[in-house]
């Protein structure tokens, strides 16, 4: 690009909005994205989210709480970006897989999505990972699942392709 017509500030605004943090999603565009309720559980608070940058290169997140009265949590998470460390996480997850009699690890393709299904089978927690587009991952964690099949229910409340498609 030639920058010989454009005034400093010009100029300056330019080379901003070539640049990767400058063109980080805002962590609010996820906002009207999230589920009301996931399973039965209403959102608990304000979601929460921040977009962050580290040597050029930037990541946004969003996190919302979901929660009834028994005190079961359900936390969802929308990850955004090539250096944010859980997809990192991810990509070095998706390819393993374990079973014991206290837990279970193991990859799935959940509505044509790579996932990652993480159930503590001790604790009755577990943690579904959506890959929903190759910068972009869906993390819903549980604090009361009994199952494989329930954990993974749970991304049936999420619209994993509208989060694709943004």
């Amino acid at each position: 690009m030639d920058f010989k017509f454009l005034t400093i500030p010009a100029a300056i605004l330019c080379l901003l909005a070539l640049s990767p943090i400058a063109r980080a999603a805002d962590y609010q565009d996820w906002i009207p994205l999230l589920p009301e309720s996931i399973d039965g559980l209403d959102k608990s608070g304000s979601p929460d989210g921040a977009t962050m940058g580290h040597g050029g290169k930037s990541w946004t997140t969003v996190r919302q709480g979901y929660s009834d009265s028994s005190g079961d949590d359900i936390r969802l998470t929308i990850i955004a970006g090539d250096m944010a460390p859980q997809l990192q996480q991810f990509q070095s997850m998706k390819h393993f897989s374990m079973e014991t009699d206290d837990r279970l690890v193991q990859s799935a393709q959940l509505s044509g999505y790579n996932s990652v299904v993480e159930l503590n089978k001790a604790r009755g927690k577990g943690t579904l990972l959506i890959q929903v587009q190759d910068n972009t991952l869906v993390v819903i964690e549980a604090d009361a699942v009994e199952s494989k099949a329930e954990l993974i229910s749970l991304a049936d409340h999420v619209p994993l392709s509208d989060i694709a498609a943004l």
